[in-house]
This record gives structure tokens, C-alpha cells and sequence, in this order.
């Protein structure tokens, strides 16, 4: 291979990973639905179960988080089936990011139903902060670098959960809102009306 046929070689695996780069963007953008959607169904079921607790109705929890999940698996299915048809991308690094968030999903399913059977309950939140904080992490070396700082924030929460149990729901609510809703409000602002 010559000098000439190299570089046109290079030029041409810059210009792949440009458009990939810009597909991850694109299908970033629409994930961010799903992100939304799963933040607010987590605030809704912390403020359930802490009325709940209020309430001292403890057998109604385990319901109000099955109902949370059977929305958020349904709901999110359906929004992550639309991003390949909005955005006309089928990555194998968009797969990957789903399917990381598949298993922690389904990690952190399992995992409350057994908390629920065992009734042993500390550092659930701890403990599910970690899984997310791992998903963000896999997220940021994938598509965007501002997931590095939600990572980050989920570890540091999970910490803090772990060694101050009764600020338990406040810390968890905070990671919510920080990590899941301001991110999903910033990209819907940043991106209105512009074609992605």
C-alpha cells in the first residue's frame, strides 16, 4: 500500500467514526425520553412509598413498585423501539448502551423482589445507585462525557445512602432528579425545534 492509498484509507475510517459519532448523538437524544420517563416514575414511587411509610401501610409498597416497573418496562420498550425509526440508526454501540441498561434493570428488579421476600432492606438504594452509577459510567466512554459526572454523582450518593440510612429517600430523590430529569429537560430544551 502506497503513501496515496493510506491516507484515503485513513480519511476514510475518520469519516466512519465521525458518523458514528453523530448516530450515538442522535439516538442519545431520543434515549433521553426514556431516561425522563424512568426518573419521574422513580420520584412518583418514592413519594408513594414515603406517604405509604407515613401511613405505616407497608404491604402496599411492594405494589406501587411492581405497578412503577410494569409502566416503566412497557413504556420504555416502547419508546426504545421508536429510536431506530426516528432517527433512521442502528448502532452496534446503541445496542450495547441498551442492553447495559437492560441488565441493570432487570438486576435491580430481581433485586427488590428479593428485598421484598426477605424483608432485609438496607442499602437497597445504595446498592441500586451503584448499578446506575456503572450504567452511566459504560454510557460516557460510549456517547456523551457528561454521563462521567452522573456516574460519579450515583457512586458518591450510594456512599452517602450507605452510611446515612435515614436520609435515605432525600439522597435517592436528589440522584433522580440530578442524574435523570435535569439532563432530560437540558437536551429537550437545548434540541427543540431543531432537526436531530
Amino acid at each position: 500500500m502506497n503513501k496515496k492509498e493510506a491516507e484515503k484509507s485513513f480519511e476514510e475510517i475518520k469519516r466512519h467514526l465521525i458518523e458514528t459519532e453523530e448516530d450515538l448523538r442522535k439516538t442519545g437524544i431520543y434515549a433521553v425520553d426514556i431516561q425522563f420517563l424512568l426518573g419521574i416514575l422513580v420520584l412518583v414511587g418514592l413519594g408513594l412509598t414515603v406517604f405509604l411509610l407515613g401511613k405505616t401501610l407497608y404491604n402496599l409498597i411492594w405494589i406501587v413498585w411492581t405497578c412503577i416497573l410494569i409502566v416503566g418496562f412497557f413504556f420504555g420498550y416502547r419508546l426504545a423501539k421508536r429510536i431506530p425509526l426516528m432517527t433512521g440508526v442502528t448502532s452496534f454501540a446503541g445496542k450495547l448502551i441498551g442492553m447495559v441498561w437492560l441488565g441493570i434493570t432487570i438486576s435491580v428488579t430481581l433485586v427488590m423482589f428479593i428485598v421484598w421476600y426477605s424483608g432485609y432492606t438496607p442499602y437497597l438504594e445504595s446498592f441500586i445507585a451503584l448499578l446506575v452509577g456503572v450504567g452511566f459510567f459504560v454510557e460516557a466512554f460510549v456517547s456523551w462525557k457528561e454521563f462521567l459526572i452522573a456516574a460519579i454523582l450515583c457512586w458518591i450518593g450510594a456512599l452517602v445512602d450507605g452510611f446515612f440510612p435515614d436520609v435515605t429517600n432525600l439522597v435517592f430523590a436528589f440522584l433522580i432528579f440530578v442524574t435523570m430529569i435535569v439532563p432530560g429537560i437540558v437536551v429537550k430544551i437545548r434540541f427543540r425545534g431543531k432537526e436531530v
